[in-house]
């Protein structure tokens, strides 16, 4: 991991090598997923049909395993991101959005302690990277795609992201990795623990 820590327009960080290539390769050549991007509205709880890596679906998808089984290090992120993750389980999920997919400017919930977006693999030559804003009306910058790069942040009311409205071709496959509150997350099976 290759770590660079910005301050505008708030604190994240870009990751280069998120993952080590064995588990980089795993989540590139893992089947595209049928979820249904029909109704899209900016959102993805709409979307059904999702991929999270919880220990059911790694232990019916053995060669994901080991991905969840290195995020799930919640000791290392808090010591190279400052933060509190007891009391925490790791949801991560994997992702192969579809034109028009978009998602909506938001804030992340506070139940979200922490965040880490991925670019894993897209198809279309296109910047299909992150949006981050100032503010609810303020674009500062579409982050800069590179495949096995992160931006990480600890969410908070001020923590503006999504992804920009986008004409694309192909499957766009990112990862999203929260650590969530375990006193208020209901669906477990999301959550790899």
């Amino acid at each position: 991991m290759i770590i660079n820590s910005h301050v505008a327009p708030w604190e994240h960080w870009t990751i280069d090598n998120v993952f080590p290539n064995e588990l980089f390769e795993a989540l590139k050549t893992h089947r595209v997923n049928n979820a249904d991007y029909t109704n899209v509205n900016g959102f993805r709880d709409i979307i059904k049909g999702r991929t999270f890596l919880g220990n059911e679906y790694c232990e019916e998808h053995l060669s994901l395993k080991p991905v969840a089984e290195f995020l799930n290090d919640h000791k290392m992120f808090e010591e190279k991101f400052n933060c509190d993750l007891s009391n925490t389980y790791c949801r991560p999920e994997l992702i192969h959005d579809r034109y028009p997919f978009f998602h909506a400017i938001h804030t992340d919930t506070p139940e979200k302690k922490l965040t880490l977006i991925v670019n894993i693999d897209k198809e279309d030559e296109k910047n299909l990277a992150t949006d981050i804003y100032v503010d609810k009306e303020t674009h500062f910058a579409k982050t800069e795609w590179k495949d096995n790069r992160g931006l990480l942040f600890i969410p908070s009311d001020e923590k503006w992201h999504g992804f920009a409205p986008i004409e694309y071709t192909g499957i766009r496959t990112i990862m999203i990795i929260n650590f969530v509150d375990t006193d208020v997350w209901q669906n477990t099976s999301q959550c790899f623990i």
